[in-house]
C-alpha cells in the first residue's frame, strides 16, 4: 500500500496544482456547462425526458394503487401525454445553476 510521506506528498502536489487552476479552470468548466445546458437540441431532449418520466410515474402509481388491498375504486389518473409537436414554453429559470434565463426568456 501506500507509505504516509508519499501519500502526503501526493496530496500536496495535487492540492498545489489545483490550487494553480484554481477559479479561472472552475469557471471554464461552468461556462461550458451552462453552454451546453442551454443548447436547444439538449433542451428538448430534456423535456421529452421529463414526459417520459412523467409516464413512467403515473404507470407505476397505477400499478401500486391497483395492487393495494382494501380500495377497490378506480383511481383517477391522467392519461398520458404525447409529445407535444410545438416546445413548451420554458421555465425562467436554470434548473441546473437555478439562475435567470434572460437571454432566452
Amino acid at each position: 500500500m501506500f507509505k504516509k510521506p508519499g501519500l502526503l506528498a501526493a496530496f500536496g502536489i495535487g492540492y498545489v496544482l489545483g490550487a494553480r487552476a484554481g477559479r479561472e479552470r472552475y469557471d471554464e468548466m461552468v461556462a461550458k456547462a451552462q453552454k451546453l445546458w442551454h443548447d436547444p437540441r439538449v433542451q428538448e431532449q430534456a423535456h421529452r425526458a421529463r414526459i417520459v418520466a412523467g409516464e413512467k410515474a403515473d404507470a407505476a402509481r397505477q400499478t401500486v394503487q391497483d395492487k393495494l388491498p382494501g380500495d377497490s375504486t378506480p383511481s383517477s389518473a391522467p392519461t398520458s401525454q404525447t409529445t407535444p409537436s410545438a416546445p413548451r414554453p420554458r421555465d425562467t429559470t436554470d434548473p441546473v445553476t437555478d439562475m435567470s434565463r434572460g437571454w432566452e426568456s
